[in-house]
């Protein structure tokens, strides 16, 4: 009798369970199109539990008790269903759209995970300890999608390509601020080879995406912000050195965050070296100054100008030989590697150094920061700058010829190479280029010079 009893109490227990508990199902549909849709998610409100509609949009969800069903699908409104008694539930869903921001300038970097962009970020520690006395773009090297070469291997003289577009194609910011080349689109890393000492973050964000920074960036971007109120307490000095004559005088100081919010860094280095390509010595000077206050927790102003005064001689990227010449100017290096070959390098007649490459030029770059945090999900962020560029650099021109000159003269005279070999038309025997049999043709001319040098200046004031 008594196990008669228990087993009718469990019966009875089971089947208060059973039914508590209903087997909603139903078909989500297109409220425009009456379309099923495949993969919209059903959820119980308040828990994990649910599941998505099949091929013909239906779906079968066993629900205990009282409780709200979410449908909720990309592109669409999202809906809530009481499930209550019901055991059918159609539901009819609202296209929605989605309007796109507009392309903004902006010095905030993408969020590696939830970014849906391709992200590689380099911190100041990274830079620290891999670049030593190599240019700054080459750290980047192990980046997946980049190429960074030294290109004609002067000072600063650098090239970047991005999934096979090269640096015109490659936006390249500054705390927000675009330094590309607003006539050729592409970057002079020379006028910015001081931003490997002062860069607290380098980030790079491959290939079209949902990229916050502003065009040309079809290849990609790269986001550079440098140290600012972050900066730790402390000072510090350096001396490097380096194959070729490299050497490098450095020194900085940081406050930290001061009573009443302030923060300031100072930075300045000097860089010298006689270059690793022959005839490429160089000189570089880098100075930096952030000057940062924080109003209150929503406002934040930063003052920033840096700059970086170089000059340096250069192989042109143009003077390209075949396997063959270079292994034959070989001869000229004394036991060195024939690929440090400069053929445009060479001495006037007072012994003077020259070189149809050569550049000097100093960009300095003064930027206010105002950081504004609206909330939890938004920020302002506004940036006035302006950049004041000065420089020059030197080619080689054809001058005047007569109709009846024994001779004539042409640009490609001062050329380095020509179709894959060596230019002999000026030669010494050791290989250097012979200025000094230029300047006694150009001293006996009765018309002037035949053959000169010119100097190309850009001067320009950006705001």
């Amino acid at each position: 009798m008594k196990k008669i009893f228990l087993l009718t109490l469990m019966a009875l227990l089971c089947s208060a369970y059973t039914l508590s508990q209903n087997v909603v199902k139903g078909y989500v549909r297109d409220a425009e199109t009456d379309e099923p849709l495949v993969g919209v998610s059903v959820q119980i409100e308040g828990t994990l539990s649910g599941t998505q509609t099949g091929l013909n949009g239906e779906y079968s969800l066993q629900v205990e008790g009282n409780k709200t069903l979410i449908f909720s699908y990309v592109g669409y409104e999202t809906r809530l269903i009481e499930a209550s008694d019901a055991t059918v539930a159609d539901v009819k869903l609202k296209s929605t759209t989605i309007e796109l921001k507009d392309v903004t300038v902006t010095s905030q970097i993408a969020i590696q995970r939830k970014t849906p962009v391709a992200v590689s970020n380099i911190s100041f520690e990274t830079i620290e300890e891999k670049l030593g006395n190599a240019e700054f773009p080459e750290v980047l090297k192990s980046t997946p999608g980049v190429y960074a070469t030294k290109s004609g291997g002067g000072y600063g003289d650098s090239k970047i390509n991005m999934r096979g577009f090269k640096s015109e194609n490659i936006a390249v910011m500054v705390n927000g601020v675009p330094v590309n080349d607003m006539e050729w689109g592409g970057v002079y890393w020379s006028n910015w080879a001081g931003l490997s000492d002062v860069t607290r973050t380098m980030q790079t964000q491959r290939g079209l995406g949902a990229s916050k920074v502003s065009s040309p960036s079809v290849g990609g971007s790269i986001n550079i912000i440098t140290k600012a109120h972050e900066a730790k307490k402390g000072g510090s000095a350096q001396y490097t050195i380096g194959n070729d004559g490299y050497n490098k005088l450095l020194f900085n100081i940081s406050s930290g965050m001061l009573n009443g919010g302030w923060a300031f860094t100072v930075l300045g280095s000097r860089t010298w070296g006689n270059g690793y390509i022959q005839g490429t010595g160089f000189e570089g000077w880098n100075y930096f100054l952030n000057i940062s206050k924080i109003i209150n927790d929503d406002h934040t102003l930063s003052f920033t100008v840096f700059g970086a005064p170089q000059t340096h001689y250069q192989r042109n990227s143009n003077d390209q030989l075949t396997i063959a010449e270079w292994q034959r100017v070989g001869s000229y290096m004394n036991g060195d590697s024939p690929y440090k070959y400069n053929p445009t390098y060479g001495f006037g007649l007072n012994g003077q150094r020259k070189a149809s490459s050569f550049n000097q030029y100093h960009k300095p770059q003064l930027s206010l920061n105002w950081n504004w945090d609206l909330g939890q999900k938004s920020s302002l962020s506004t940036v006035v700058y302006a950049s004041i560029g000065r420089g020059n650099g030197y080619s080689g021109q054809g001058g005047y010829n007569l109709p009846d000159a024994a001779t004539k003269y042409t640009n490609s005279n001062l050329y380095g190479t020509s179709n894959g070999l060596v230019n002999n038309i000026f030669r010494n025997d050791d290989g250097t280029f012979a200025y000094n049999k230029i300047e006694e043709i150009n001293a006996n001319s009765s018309t002037g010079s035949l053959l000169a040098m010119s100097k190309s200046k850009n001067f320009h004031n950006w705001v």
